[in-house]
């Protein structure tokens, strides 16, 4: 204040200095002091720039400090959260999916991974709210030099920005809901977790690394190569008039029932090849993996094929329990005036969109739309129906189609899914026995290896605790 005084005694006194008779002595004067005023105001400008930069850090340290210690806190009670306080669970709760109860969920200490035997690698992911990276695990405890070098791949996934208190606290409610998930050969399985640097914003959530994306990608990458076995029954017998029939209206059969044929004809593994067969066993494994869920029971809230993940062997593992979602894809739709996050409105049941009312019917609903999309061969749906007027169209009594790759009775067992009364849709253990029965009538070959394959890929589960295990 007083460098501004003195400054501000020294402009009024070039300003109130003698005249000079001369007149060019006086214009010569009035320049030197125009010039001198200029410099004074220059100068007090700059000064009075400074101290509000000063005062602008000042706030900004400030500021950023009490962020900090919130942010601190914020990871504390996540921390503590995380450990098993002891704490019962109220009765109101104790039959509720799992993820109204997440508060009660605790991290079980025994999936915890050392952060030096964990590599990371190319990331395979990313969205608004996390990034999933493929990763080598290195196993904890070795018994041999062969173990000591062998590396299990995996996927690593953590926050898109690990400052954000929001994002990591969603990471969190997914690992504690996949600790208490478990293990199923149809279900995504929790590896474990690097917890230890979770108060510094840095949590690590490891599950098995599934080699060739998702389904509803795979299907639609392989179009041109489909084998169509549903086909014309031949054994139904015709009126006189039959040939004036459309097409659609005809009874249809799978190529194998009606001709026959080994499992090698009907059964191929490689991922270069798809057909029929491939469709009923992915449909089989889906409602698998949610009748599981049902049981916990879990609401998984988004099931979708962009949401089932493929493994070579042609086995899946649904992912995304609902937790932490993925908004930026042109598969969820905004209302208009709605200060909600974009939802998957294609997919969702009517009481599901209009009243966010989740429940397993309405994982049904979306289980119908997944089949849907399996015989349409990673088909939208309701293709002819704008995002806007998707609700109005379900709530009239529109549905989908019936795709031309579906039997009759697959698609008999869609529209149980979309009954406009939850209560009257059937429950996943329905669904399995539909399946099971459906495909042991027209291809038990296939049903036979399918449960195969499932044995198989349960006991590979199993055998991932092994990685982690400090006590081998």
């Amino acid at each position: 204040m007083k460098f501004l005084l003195i400054a501000a005694v020294f402009l009024i006194d070039l300003t109130s200095a003698d005249s000079d008779d001369d007149p060019e002595k006086k214009e010569v004067k009035d320049g030197s002091t125009f010039t001198k005023r200029a410099l004074v105001f220059f100068f007090i400008y700059g000064f009075l720039v400074l101290l509000a930069f000063i005062g602008f850090l000042v706030w900004r340290l400030r500021r950023s400090k009490n962020e900090s210690r919130r942010n601190d806190s914020a990871l504390q009670n996540i921390y503590n959260g995380m450990r098993d306080t002891g704490e019962e669970m109220p009765d109101s709760l104790k039959n509720c999916p799992l993820d109204e109860k997440i508060d009660y969920l605790p991290y079980k200490k025994q999936y915890e991974i050392a952060k030096e035997n964990l590599e990371k690698k190319n990331v395979l992911g990313k969205g608004n709210f996390g990034i999933v990276k493929k990763g080598m695990l290195r196993m904890a405890k070795p018994k041999t030099e062969e173990e000591e070098k062998i590396r299990l791949p995996v996927a690593i996934k953590s926050a898109a920005n690990p400052y954000d208190i929001v994002q990591t606290s969603m990471l969190a409610e997914e690992l504690r809901l996949m600790c208490a998930i478990g293990k199923f050969p149809n279900v995504l399985a929790l590896i474990g977790a690097v917890t230890v640097d979770l108060r510094k914003g840095c949590l690590l959530v490891v599950t098995e690394f599934v080699d060739c994306g998702d389904l509803h990608t795979f299907l639609r990458d392989n179009k041109d190569i489909f084998e169509n076995h549903l086909v014309e029954d031949k054994t139904e017998k015709c009126e006189p008039d039959s040939y004036l029939t459309p097409l659609s209206t005809k009874r249809k059969t799978y190529l194998y029932t009606q001709e026959g044929g080994d499992q090698e004809t009907v059964i191929k593994e490689s991922l270069k090849s798809l057909a029929t067969s491939d469709l009923l066993s992915f449909g089989l494994q889906i409602a698998n993996g949610m009748q599981y869920l049902a049981s916990i029971p879990l609401v998984h809230r988004d099931l979708a094929l962009r949401n089932v993940l493929l493994k070579k062997n042609k086995t899946i593992r649904i992912a995304d329990f609902g937790m932490a979602k993925k908004h930026e894809s042109k598969d969820y739709y905004k209302p208009k005036n709605s200060k909600n996050n974009p939802v998957p409105i294609r997919w969702m049941s009517p009481e599901a969109y209009y009243c966010m009312r989740f429940t397993q019917q309405s994982d049904v609903w979306s289980f119908g739309i997944c089949l849907y999309e399996l015989f349409t061969l990673g088909g939208l749906p309701y293709p002819d129906v704008k995002s806007e007027d998707v609700y109005t169209y379900m709530h009239n009594g529109g549905r989908c189609f019936q795709p031309e790759h579906c039997h009759v009775e697959l698609y008999n067992l869609m529209k149980l899914c979309w009954n406009q009364k939850p209560e009257l849709r059937p429950t996943f253990s329905v669904i399995v026995e539909y399946f099971i029965e459906h495909m042991n009538t027209s291809a038990p070959q296939l049903l036979e290896y399918v449960e195969r394959m499932l044995r198989e890929e349960a006991k590979s589960q199993s055998q991932l605790d092994e990685w982690i295990r400090m006590d081998r």
